[in-house]
């Protein structure tokens, strides 16, 4: 046998070992977020905690992450029950945190001597409530239809016969480059809305939150796929990570404008004076949100 020939089916073992190993490394990284969401996705039908509803969605998005580098086309058919269960969760998880926030608002309010915005959070976190209510029974009714047996198996089979040949085609690196050009070209199209409409304008914040969304695919999929990318790779991870926390912010603060809206004074039990000097506090809690927003 001819050395070249020798040296060829080395390359060839090489190779197929370390396939074999990011085979694994996909597999367990999969089956970690899968298990979480699975065991969270119980859990929160049980109860409707907290946190359990607020990981179940983490870890669907995770998976939402990660799934399309694999499977671009969803020729497994994983994508779109995960996608659904994530938006139930959603809704539900929104909810809990905008009740959380006015509770801690209307508890600052008090503590300050501003009776009457207290009484406004008051009534939006009531009004909340029966929103969460509506989600929750949703949730319950939908939930096992989309996550059940019928969906572990077909993650099961996913593992076993099509991961092997996904993970040797899956390049994590163009996956990134892909996700960090969908967040430039958002990045682009906020600063453009917001030149044209205005910063505080609801198409330039509508906007900016998708600019959140893509910081937060790019954070995600690394975090997921650290055992495939490099050093600078998970530097900038945390760089989303940070600009992810501020839009965060700032979205919040957005929508709570939205919704006080919504509702508007009448619904809310509010004289004209009353109405204006909570709207001003808000605008400003929102300018101070947007202060704080570094370079994206």
């Amino acid at each position: 046998m001819k050395e070249s020939d020798i040296m060829t089916n080395e390359q060839k073992k090489a190779g197929a070992v370390a396939v074999a190993d990011q085979t694994e490394e996909w597999r367990k990284a999969l089956n970690e977020l899968y298990a979480e969401f699975r065991k969270r996705s119980r859990a929160a039908l049980k109860n409707y905690d907290v946190e359990d509803v607020h990981q179940a969605r983490v870890s669907a998005r995770k998976l939402l992450t990660l799934l399309p580098v694999l499977d671009p086309e969803d020729k497994t058919g994983l994508y779109r029950p995960i996608k659904q269960a994530q938006k139930r969760f959603g809704r539900v998880r929104d909810a809990d945190v905008l009740i959380g926030e006015f509770k801690d608002l209307r508890k600052e309010a008090k503590q300050a001597d501003r009776t009457e915005e207290a009484q406004l959070f008051k009534r939006m976190a009531k009004l909340e409530k029966e929103e969460r209510r509506t989600q929750r029974e949703k949730l319950s009714r939908k939930l096992p239809k989309i996550v059940n047996g019928k969906l572990d198996r077909k993650w099961k089979a996913f593992l076993k016969e099509d991961l092997p040949e996904l993970a040797g085609q899956a390049n994590i690196q163009s996956g990134l480059r892909e996700l960090k050009d969908d967040y430039r070209k958002r990045r682009h199209f906020y600063q453009v809305t917001a030149d044209r409409e205005g910063v505080y304008s609801d198409e330039a914040l509508d906007a900016l939150h998708q600019v959140r969304i893509a910081a937060k695919r790019c954070r995600y999929t690394a975090e997921a796929a650290e055992f495939a990318i490099d050093a600078k790779q998970a530097e900038e991870a945390e760089h989303f990570k940070m600009i992810q926390k501020q839009l965060g912010d700032v979205n919040d603060r957005h929508v709570r404008i939205q919704i006080a809206d919504e509702y508007g004074p009448e619904a809310l039990g509010a004289d004209e004076e009353s109405w204006n000097r909570f709207r001003n506090r808000l605008d400003g809690q929102l300018r101070e949100a947007m202060a704080e927003v570094g370079e994206l």
